[in-house]
């Protein structure tokens, strides 16, 4: 009987429940991209440098400079004929998880992810010259500043469409 209670006392709670973040991404039929269903834009299941193995990303990933994050985004768009970009900050923070301290990003879309500074699509406004990171580590998300941090990880996005990435 307690047994009972505890398992609907975990139920209510959620404890091991799908949740609604997790059920936004829908990996592709090879595993290597991931669409969010909710924004529609296609990422890059794994960090660059990291490789998609069936099950995990395995590897490690490039620590680089924001000049050669642009080159490797601009390479790989044109060898593979798809549209991959660096993300906007913007972008880049729609990965984080809310509300679940030690996740950054939803482990079963985006596993491995390693924690350091990711970079952002270069800035060129008036008054804004500058490249952002930010960094997915333990228990923290934060923003930087590319002059601050000159070295980062890079995870490609491209655009979608929302209404096609949706589960069935």
């Amino acid at each position: 009987m307690q047994s009972r209670w505890l398992v609907l006392l975990a139920l209510i709670a959620g404890i091991g429940a799908p949740t609604a973040f997790a059920s936004r991404y829908v990996p592709s039929a090879d595993g290597t991209e991931v669409t969010d269903a909710q924004t529609g834009l296609i990422w890059r299941r794994c960090t660059e440098g990291m490789v998609w193995d069936g099950q995990t990303c395995t590897g490690t990933p490039l620590n680089i400079v924001h000049s050669s994050a642009e080159a490797l985004a601009k390479r790989e768009a044109k060898a593979s004929k798809k549209a991959w970009r660096l993300p906007s900050i913007k972008e880049l923070k729609s990965l984080q998880v809310p509300d679940r301290p030690g996740e950054l990003v939803e482990p079963a879309a985006f596993p491995g992810t390693p924690e350091m500074w990711f970079w952002s699509v270069f800035i060129d406004k008036p008054g804004v010259i500058d490249a952002f990171n930010l960094y997915f580590g333990y228990h923290t998300a934060k923003l930087g500043d590319g002059r601050d941090n000159p070295y980062g990880a890079v995870r490609l996005v491209r655009s979608g469409h929302p209404t096609r990435a949706k589960r069935k």
